[in-house]
């Protein structure tokens, strides 16, 4: 499996383009802005995108979705409740923080520890850890070592609570429980900055001692 990582937009977003053992299945995770781009990338390296994979529905991660969509006619998953978010202005935070409404659809629901499997070693456990938003999905890929935390989880960080449905101590406490548990060389991937590993944010996160 390979990791390609795109810095979208003003806000630094992460967008993730994962590609398969064949070197040509790949799945998408929090395509954030600039649809045209990612695309482009995607025609450019002969890849077959399969799905989308959405942590969370706050508008710098689902930006790019629908346009994604109508040009790679590809299932988009995430948890209903952020379904909700993706396709509401408001709960998305796109009316707050940008000039324009941002809304996107979701056609696959999953719920915590449900399995997707798209071929090729791109097998993935979903992880719900509320906090950030109501229903905020990680994805963890047990074989490669790696998980996708959206804005769950950052580089000596966590996500900001004070959002719609945001809570700062279901955040913690959840991540504790729900992600603290894996091998500490766990490589993390998280929506905004750098990666880490989860033995890092154990040792040195300080909203996690």
């Amino acid at each position: 499996m390979q990791v390609k990582k795109m810095v979208l937009g003003g806000l630094g977003n992460n967008t993730f383009i994962v590609i398969g053992d064949d070197h040509k299945t790949t799945v998408l995770i929090d395509p954030a802005y600039e649809p045209e781009r990612i695309i482009e990338f995607i025609s450019g390296q002969g890849l077959e995108l399969k799905a989308i994979l959405v942590t969370h529905g706050h508008f710098d991660h689902i930006g790019a979705v629908d346009k994604i969509v109508e040009h790679n006619s590809v299932p988009v998953y995430t948890h209903e409740d952020e379904a909700k978010l993706m396709s509401d202005p408001i709960k998305n935070l796109s009316t707050y923080f940008t000039s324009r409404e941002v809304k996107a659809t979701a056609t696959e629901f999953v719920e915590d520890k449900d399995h997707l499997d798209f071929g090729h070693g791109l097998t993935f456990k979903t992880i719900v850890v509320p906090g950030h938003s109501p229903k905020s999905l990680c994805f963890y890929n047990a074989e490669e070592n790696c998980i996708f935390t959206g804005d769950t989880l950052f580089s000596g960080s966590l996500g900001r609570t004070d959002y719609y449905n945001g809570d700062a101590q279901d955040l913690v406490k959840n991540i504790k429980e729900r992600l603290m548990f894996l091998p500490s060389s766990t490589n993390v991937y998280p929506g905004h900055g750098p990666n880490t590993t989860i033995g890092n944010e154990k040792s040195y996160n300080p909203f996690l001692q």
